[in-house]
């Protein structure tokens, strides 16, 4: 088991490094070579900005260092405990969040580029903190709280305060991370059972105890008068008998020892 742990760990660790370094990748070329990138980022309700549904998460402001370095660190955080925690739904429910965040955006969103891959970072943000609420499990609800923690504060982006940022990203990116939480509330991590509960899904049936109420079997209700039935047990049990030896404290004045049944 902790070496199937490990797997897990390194293999999720993996899936947000790399998708990491490819935005760091497409960042610094565009920003060394001057390619004007975000040309392919999407562009409400024209054809020519379809393409940025599947290409504009990792296109990012050449402004400055800031666009990207805020994305980068979350992107990697909460990329690594979805497939960490989540990888029966992982890969559904982030390809769920790329694509309908950028085809809800390209459908009705302001007619300017959008670009960044803040839209999937709420997306997986809300996804984490709705899961945790679904599931009775605590290590998943401690996750939830890590998220909260972390990036909670997250939620303002969602208001349109600033015309310079994508608050349409933001909002429905955060929205198909709900939808897939409530999509996938009985897939991946579910609560603990205890063993009682395991036994009854087995079909695991006792004998009921002593001090519990008779079954209506042995009830009969006569005019509305309850009698109660007391069972025969003496088919239950074998008759016996007790045999012991009587010795006398002073031996020398007995003459015999008696036997009585």
């Amino acid at each position: 088991m902790h070496r199937q742990d490990n797997k897990i760990t390194r293999i999720s660790f993996g899936i947000a490094f790399s998708i990491v370094i490819a935005m760091v990748i497409v960042f610094l070329y565009d920003f060394n070579f001057h390619l004007d990138l975000y040309k392919f980022g999407v562009l409400p309700r024209n054809f020519s900005g379809l393409i940025g549904v599947f290409t504009s998460p990792f296109i990012h402001s050449t402004d400055s260092y800031s666009h990207i370095l805020n994305n980068s660190i979350p992107m990697f955080v909460l990329t690594w405990l979805l497939f960490h925690s989540y990888r029966t739904v992982a890969t559904k429910v982030f390809v769920f969040i790329y694509l309908f965040t950028g085809i809800l955006v390209w459908l009705l969103g302001r007619e300017t580029y959008h670009i960044g891959m803040s839209g999937v970072i709420y997306g997986l943000t809300s996804f984490l903190i709705v899961s945790g609420f679904y599931r009775k499990n605590m290590r998943v609800a401690g996750i939830s709280l890590l998220v909260i923690f972390l990036y909670g504060s997250i939620i303002w982006g969602v208001i349109p305060l600033d015309p310079s940022i994508s608050w349409e990203g933001h909002f429905f990116g955060f929205l198909s991370g709900m939808i897939m939480a409530g999509v996938f509330r009985n897939s991946g991590p579910q609560p603990a059972k205890f063993r009682y509960e395991v036994e009854e899904d087995l079909g695991y049936e006792y004998e009921e105890e002593f001090w519990l109420d008779k079954p209506a079997d042995d009830v009969i209700d006569i005019e509305h008068e309850v009698i109660d039935i007391e069972p025969d047990l003496t088919h239950q049990y074998e008759p016996f008998s007790i045999n012991y030896v009587y010795i006398p404290s002073n031996p020398e004045n007995s003459e015999e020892i008696e036997e009585e049944e």
